[in-house]
C-alpha cells in the first residue's frame, strides 16, 4: 500500500504506511526497502531533517542491504535540503568511496546531485 501510495503521490499516506511496517517488521527482509521509501516520502514533502533521521537510522541498520546505497543518496539528498551542505558532501563522497561498483545510472544521479550540492569535484 505504501508503495503504490508513492506512485500515485500521496506521499502522506505512504508515510504512514511505511512506518508501520517498519515499526511492526523491523526484521523482515523488506525493511531496507520501506526504510529506503520512507525517506523518499519525506523527501517529496520537504521534511528533510525527518528524512535525513530515518535514512541515518536505516542505513545503519541495513548497511548490508541492496538498499544501501540508495538511502545514503537520499540522506546526502535530505542533508542538502537541511541545509547542511558539508554534511551532504560527505556524504555523497562516502557513497562514492564505498560503492564503487554501483550502475552508471546510478553515478549519473550521484554527479547531479552532488553539482546541485556544489560539491567540490
Amino acid at each position: 500500500a505504501g508503495y503504490d501510495a508513492i506512485m500515485r503521490g500521496d506521499y502522506p499516506f505512504a508515510e504512514d504506511q511505511f512506518r508501520q511496517f517498519i515499526a511492526l517488521y523491523p526484521k523482515d527482509p523488506q525493511a531496507p526497502d520501506a526504510t529506503n521509501w520512507l525517506g523518499e516520502a519525506l523527501l517529496q514533502q520537504q521534511d528533510f531533517v525527518d528524512a535525513a533521521d530515518v535514512l541515518v537510522t536505516g542505513y545503519k541498520a541495513y548497511p548490508g542491504s541492496p538498499r544501501a546505497p540508495d538511502m545514503l543518496l537520499k540522506l546526502g539528498i535530505a542533508l542538502a535540503g537541511a541545509k547542511q551542505p558539508e554534511a551532504s558532501c560527505k556524504t555523497f563522497g562516502l557513497l562514492a568511496q564505498k560503492y564503487p561498483d554501483t550502475t552508471t545510472a546510478f553515478k549519473t544521479r550521484l554527479k547531479q546531485e552532488m553539482t546541485r550540492a556544489n560539491c567540490p569535484a
